[in-house]
């Protein structure tokens, strides 16, 4: 059970998305209120933030597709690109301060909510380790290990060791 307080907050919905909430709710195995939560959540933590910054959505076959069609180097070239500068304005925005946990987080909600795979993270005894898993192929896993340690690099100034896979990378930096 969660220890964060909640409150009661009461509002109209569109009788459409309640059905479908319902059954949304229904087929997960959670509460209606669950799912509201998470929906809440997925807005005030992620979705808020990616208006402000004028993102896009991009199927992960079209994201695909593009990273399909460039060279190596142009790969290469974009991914250090994105994870110089992206990043950084966005944790600072979010959380006013560059931080090893601030970087973490970013990671996290990137794999969370953009859909370019799963993610799995620990940390022990002073080292962070990120295991993801996607279906983007050699060159997904080019372009997101040369973009998660240029964001590494560019925010935290550490280094990273990374083992990569056609569909897997693990990359590990020290806390």
């Amino acid at each position: 059970m969660s220890s964060k307080k909640t409150s009661t907050f009461t509002f109209r919905i569109d009788k459409e998305y309640e059905k479908i909430l319902r059954e949304e709710a229904q087929a997960k195995k959670i509460t209606v209120n669950t799912l509201a939560n998470q929906i809440f959540g997925d807005y005030v933590e992620w979705q808020r933030y990616m208006e402000r910054f004028g993102t896009i959505a991009l199927s992960r076959d079209a994201f695909k597709i593009v990273l399909d069609s460039l060279d190596e180097k142009n790969l290469l070239n974009l991914a250090i690109d994105i994870g110089e500068k992206a990043p950084k304005e966005f944790i600072l925005f979010k959380w006013k301060g560059i931080a090893t946990d601030n970087v973490i987080k970013f990671i996290k909600m990137y794999f969370d909510h953009c859909g370019y795979g799963t993610h799995d993270q620990t940390k022990t005894e002073g080292k962070v380790t990120f295991s993801i898993h996607h279906d983007l192929g050699k060159k997904g896993s080019l372009f997101l290990k040369t973009f998660l340690e240029t964001l590494i690099k560019s925010t935290l100034g550490k280094s990273c060791n990374s083992t990569v896979t056609e569909n897997s990378i693990v990359l590990s930096f020290q806390d």
